[in-house]
């Protein structure tokens, strides 16, 4: 039996070679421009999710810690005379704060335009950073582990909204979310 080869077929095997390494990439995380652990400082070392990403609680975003934050901890913690991969790797987070220039970090999550989206609400309410974020504290680089669609976020409103019917009645209302 011959096989029928479409004009296409060369361009869809491509794109979807393309797609592959997108998703694969997308499932490690971006590459930063220098290595951070959020294992490290939110899972052994316990830090908080407020305390670097200070505006959670009282804004739409975040926040990037400022390099001033960073500093607070790293004018202390330059180097591990007694692990020297560890030194290495603070090497050029030291060196930055030296010179006084911010780290320009990849943004790993983004809800599109048309949302409104507001991290200081969901804190509020009580909902763990993990929800959306995944475990942070067991991973060394940083990956969108959720999709941020617009079915997914219904899912979770859905589901808050059986948890307390009384005091969340909104959360599917389209105004909620599309101002």
């Amino acid at each position: 039996m011959r096989r029928v080869r479409s004009p296409h077929s060369g361009a869809l095997a491509a794109a979807g070679g393309a797609l592959a390494l997108l998703c694969a990439a997308a499932a490690s995380g971006p590459r930063q421009p220098i290595a951070f652990s959020h294992r490290i400082h939110a899972g052994e070392l316990g830090i908080g999710c407020t305390s670097c990403h200070v505006y959670a609680e009282r804004a739409p975003v975040a926040g990037i810690p400022s390099m001033a934050r960073c500093q607070g901890c790293h004018k202390f913690v330059k180097e591990d005379p007694e692990h020297p991969q560890v030194t290495a790797e603070l090497k050029p987070l030291v060196e930055i704060l030296a010179n006084g220039t911010a780290i320009e970090w990849i943004r790993v999550y983004r809800v599109p335009d048309h949302v409104h989206f507001t991290h200081e609400r969901h804190v509020l309410a009580g909902v763990r950073c993990q929800e959306c974020h995944g475990e942070v504290e067991k991973m060394d680089v940083l990956s969108q582990v959720t999709p941020l669609t617009m079915g997914w976020c219904l899912g979770c409103h859905h589901e808050k909204q059986r948890e307390k019917p009384e005091g969340r009645a909104r959360l599917t209302e389209c105004v909620t979310c599309h101002k």
